[in-house]
């Protein structure tokens, strides 16, 4: 027998995505026509190609990575840590999808050596080690104050669940 309650709210609102349709539609409208007013500099054939190439390797080969590794990593991570080493891997993923272009040195300019003038490689790897610093940092004091809270609830002969 079910006990009647309240329904669940639903996860998206109506308001919500009218509110999104309104100011959304209207600058993807001037994005848009943008491309084609400015046909000579944008290249609308050229930008449609480089659109549904991106997508097709996000769909492609992208989401599919992720979730290989994804569920990989989960398998060896013990399970209070997944939390924080699911954020880690987002963030490194984001900082090696966005510094792509400039590990590469897509755009570099032997005439103009201003142009990716840093070695954005070990930029990128230092920035993916502060990640992963912050990951571990964080892993080690949520250790201790388990361990703390868990001590303070054997002392008091109470039982640590519940309150973590």
């Amino acid at each position: 027998m079910t006990v009647p309650g309240p329904s669940p709210s639903p996860t998206t609102s109506r308001r919500g995505l009218l509110v999104g349709l309104a100011l959304g539609a209207p600058i993807l409208a001037y994005g848009v026509r943008g491309v084609f007013v400015d046909a000579t500099r944008t290249h609308p054939a050229e930008l449609a190609r480089w659109v549904l190439g991106s997508a097709l390797a996000v769909d492609l080969l992208v989401v599919p990575a992720t979730l290989v590794v994804g569920a990989a990593v989960r398998r060896i991570c013990p399970s209070p840590w997944w939390p924080t080493v699911r954020a880690a891997l987002m963030a490194t993923g984001a900082l090696a999808l966005v510094a792509w272009p400039f590990v590469r040195s897509y755009g570099q300019d032997p005439a103009n050596p201003s142009l990716l003038p840093r070695d954005h490689l070990a930029g990128v790897a230092a920035a993916i080690a502060a990640v992963w610093a912050v990951a571990a940092a964080h892993l080690v004091v949520r250790s201790r104050l388990v361990r703390a809270m868990r001590h303070g609830a054997e002392a008091s002969g109470g039982s640590p669940e519940g309150r973590y």
